[in-house]
């Protein structure tokens, strides 16, 4: 019954977070501006060493705005790429045999696309710099869930052997 569900949520938990990347890149340049905003806000407000940069110069609000919503941008593709490695190390060896280097290269093309229908939303571009954040986002994503796999399934075999026979 597990292996079902994870056969389900799994794949629909990817296509989620796609729709959810295609739904932001729709948003024209005021939402966006708006959004990163909140967080500016946000961050100012309940960090003193940002804000006391902020009213002295130390740090542009320009700076920050650019630094969120680059923050966005890599963490949307941390979770995409962790659901692409999720979702593709758990298809038959003979299939895909590098499930890593598969889901960073799907995260890649899935920016590309991303950055292609940026062209067509008014206020909107494409720049290759945020599909290289992207990317780095998404290897960061698959070499976090690598790692702790390799961690649990090490962790698992450890307290196995422990046990009395």
């Amino acid at each position: 019954m597990t292996i079902k569900i994870h056969r389900l949520i799994l794949p629909t938990l990817l296509i989620f977070q796609m729709c959810f990347i295609f739904i932001m890149s729709s948003f024209g340049h005021n939402s966006s501006d708006a959004q990163s905003n909140l967080f500016v806000d946000f961050i100012a407000q309940n960090f003193p060493h940002v804000r006391h940069g902020l009213e002295n110069n130390l740090i542009s609000l320009s700076t920050l705005i650019f630094l969120v919503r680059k923050t966005a941008h890599f963490t949307e593709y941390a979770i995409l790429g962790s659901l692409f490695f999720i979702n593709l190390r758990n298809t038959p060896k003979d299939l895909i045999k590098h499930p890593l280097v598969i889901s960073i290269l799907f995260s890649f093309l899935y920016a590309c696309t991303d950055e292609l229908h940026q062209i067509f939303v008014p206020g909107r571009s494409a720049q290759f710099r945020d599909v290289l954040i992207d990317t780095l986002g998404a290897s960061f994503g698959c070499l976090l869930i690598h790692t702790l796999l390799i961690l649990f399934i090490k962790l698992k075999s450890k307290s196995n052997s422990n046990k009395p026979a």
